[in-house]
């Protein structure tokens, strides 16, 4: 029985994400003139302003999948080109580490309010493009946080926690746990900091939560390939970029990991805090190694959307 109502929850929690996407897609067409379009085209118009723009944007709602979903709808939508919500995603995933760092106002106090407000603005103020936003981007954020919701008893269950420890004994192993424990939670935030605490409390060793961590940033990116399902192929390729982004940055990490743990270990004393910048310094350096290369990045993803589509229609 509490099998079948946590599936029930998980699911519902998805359907609830997904809709939400569908319908800020369907009211961004109606809201957005040339006036908005140029407003977004001017803030992004080069690659370290589309980096900004998604670091404070994610800074400010505290959710890079949020951002990066979002981004999907923009090019599907036609309004942003994908080198352009590419940058933005860069700057998001930079972004989202605030929330490892500072305490931030979490995003389902946003949901209600986005909602009703939505609401009022279809029926009393008869703005119906710019209600169905609000209430569409209120859905999103309470989709994600119902499914972190439910997912988190489980990961703070004694038996998770004592597996969790097993399968982290090695960097590799602590990255491929990161990335399905985030995969599932539908949160990097929320695995981190789940992280961050089982770190303080002694129960994982830091060379295994930093990896952990790491590989957060991975399982993040299911979010954004899920917003792409059923749109074009340039969202789609949105999406494979961002994958492709992270996983690269967590291979390129593998190799050096002692002297990255190292160098975590010189900016705080305290393990809990080393979890917390490791998070930081690995999106910055790879936003920053990545940025210069954001049109090859743009063609290879652009290429492997080519390819599945056409797979999909053999």
């Amino acid at each position: 029985m509490r099998i079948s109502l946590f599936l029930t929850s998980f699911a519902l929690g998805i359907s609830i994400f997904l809709l939400g996407l569908q319908l800020l897609g369907r009211a961004m067409s109606g809201i957005l003139g040339a006036r908005l379009r140029a407003f977004l085209l001017r803030f992004t118009s080069t690659k370290v302003r589309s980096l900004m723009t998604g670091l404070i944007t994610t800074g400010l709602v505290q959710s890079s999948s949020v951002v990066n979903s979002t981004m999907v709808v923009m090019v599907d939508s036609r309004i942003l080109s994908m080198r352009q919500a590419l940058g933005v995603i860069l700057g998001a995933n930079i972004g989202t580490t605030v929330t490892a760092q500072i305490m931030a106002l979490p995003v389902e106090k946003l949901a209600l309010p986005l909602v009703v407000g939505g609401l009022l603005l279809v029926f009393l103020a008869k703005r119906p493009a710019l209600g169905t936003a609000a209430c569409s981007l209120g859905a999103v954020f309470f989709g994600l946080e119902f499914t972190t919701r439910v997912l988190a008893p489980v990961l703070k269950h004694p038996v998770v926690q004592a597996s969790l420890v097993q399968l982290t004994e090695t960097p590799i192993r602590a990255c491929f746990v990161g990335a399905m424990l985030t995969a599932l939670a539908q949160s990097s935030s929320a695995v981190t900091g789940l992280t961050i605490g089982l770190t303080r409390q002694g129960v994982l060793a830091l060379p295994a939560a930093i990896g952990v961590a790491l590989g957060s940033n991975v399982g993040t990116v299911l979010t954004t390939l899920l917003a792409s399902i059923g749109r074009s192929r340039a969202s789609k390729a949105t999406a494979y970029a961002d994958f492709l982004f992270n996983l690269g940055g967590v291979i390129l990490v593998l190799p050096i990991y002692p002297l990255f743990l190292r160098l975590v270990q010189l900016l705080s004393a305290q393990p809990a805090r080393q979890v917390a910048h490791a998070h930081s310094v690995f999106n910055v350096i790879t936003a920053l190694v990545a940025l210069p290369l954001l049109d090859n990045l743009a063609t290879l993803a652009w290429a492997g959307a080519g390819i599945r589509l056409r797979n999909k229609n053999k």
